[in-house]
């Protein structure tokens, strides 16, 4: 979808907002938010991003944690300035194999062909840990609405359970053998050197490096873990703001409404998920009797703390990171 598109659905879905909902209402309950409310929500907020850099340290072992942590921040400002939220990850991915880790690389001089599988191992991982940590979302979401089916029906618990296995047919069908092989083979029909150096090249080094993380089922646990821990943080972070602008409700909804606007928020139908994941929670609220107002106010305030994140992202990005390419 072109970005022009994108802009005028997030146009379209907050002028709708603004049409159903007093948003001078959600912009006041907003200003008498709880200050340490709201000083808890951003602790937890960062708290799930450093869960997030843990979590893909156990796929990168070699990397420090720092370092992950700082590609994890600026993810967040490219999240946020580009199309689909799922660019961060792309651009997390491209900016880690790219720089390479002090010591390594380019200083270490090695070759192109390490260099390409060194960056399909990193790219591998990244997805790998990106998947992981949808399928806690998952798993935290579905926990939720098996809890809540009597306000959110079993509809929604079907569907996430039916992405979840989808999601899991995915990840084996990529580390099994005979599937990659057919799908080198039909990219690579009638390849020439272009298409084999720029595309199948850095395809078979990114299946290598999946297969070789599906037969490690300790460390995928671990990652599964992980995702867990960080959707527990962003749902924690989430009620403490709800708290602060007067929505009380058991963790069980946060889990359940927390969990599928982020799956919502996805697809990358707006930008930086603005309209999207503020409807999202009106409507999601709306089924447990929240008011409208309090829910836009929710939305807004999660809006703001993803903007924080990102301005902190490209202060390291213009900062630490620039000066570490320039050394």
């Amino acid at each position: 979808m072109h970005a022009w598109l994108k802009a005028l659905v997030s146009v379209l879905l907050v002028a709708l907002l603004l049409w159903r909902v007093d948003v001078a209402e959600a912009g006041w309950v907003l200003a008498m938010a709880s200050p340490g409310l709201l000083a808890l929500a951003a602790m937890l907020f960062f708290l799930m991003h450093v869960l997030n850099a843990l979590k893909l340290r156990v796929l990168l072992p070699d990397q420090r944690v720092g370092r992950l942590l700082a590609y994890t921040l600026v993810a967040q400002l490219y999240a946020l300035v580009l199309p689909g939220q799922l660019a961060g990850e792309a651009v997390k991915a491209y900016r880690l194999s790219r720089d390479g880790a002090p010591g390594e690389s380019r200083r270490a001089g090695r070759g192109a062909e390490q260099g390409e599988a060194g960056g399909g191992r990193i790219v591998s991982a990244v997805a790998f840990d990106k998947v992981t940590g949808i399928a806690g979302l998952l798993l935290l979401t579905g926990g939720g609405l098996a809890l809540e089916t009597a306000r959110f029906g079993e509809a929604l618990l079907a569907a996430v359970g039916v992405v979840l296995a989808g999601l899991a047919a995915v990840t084996g069908l990529l580390a099994w053998g005979r599937a990659r092989t057919l799908l080198l083979a039909l990219l690579g029909w009638r390849a020439g050197p272009k298409r084999q150096a720029l595309l199948l090249g850095p395809l078979r080094s990114f299946l290598d490096s999946w297969r070789d993380q599906t037969r490690r089922p300790g460390r995928a646990l671990l990652s599964l873990a992980g995702g867990i821990a960080v959707q527990l943080a962003a749902v924690a972070g989430s009620q403490a703001l709800g708290l602060a602008v007067g929505i009380v409700q058991p963790f069980s909804v946060w889990c359940a409404a927390i969990g599928l606007m982020s799956v919502i928020v996805l697809m990358p139908v707006t930008v930086a998920g603005i309209g999207l994941r503020e409807a999202s929670l009106v409507g999601l609220f709306d089924l447990v009797g929240v008011p409208h107002a309090q829910s836009l106010a929710l939305g807004f305030g999660i809006l703001a703390f993803q903007v924080m994140v990102a301005l902190l992202g490209a202060v390291i990005d213009l900062t630490v990171l620039r000066e570490r390419r320039a050394a």
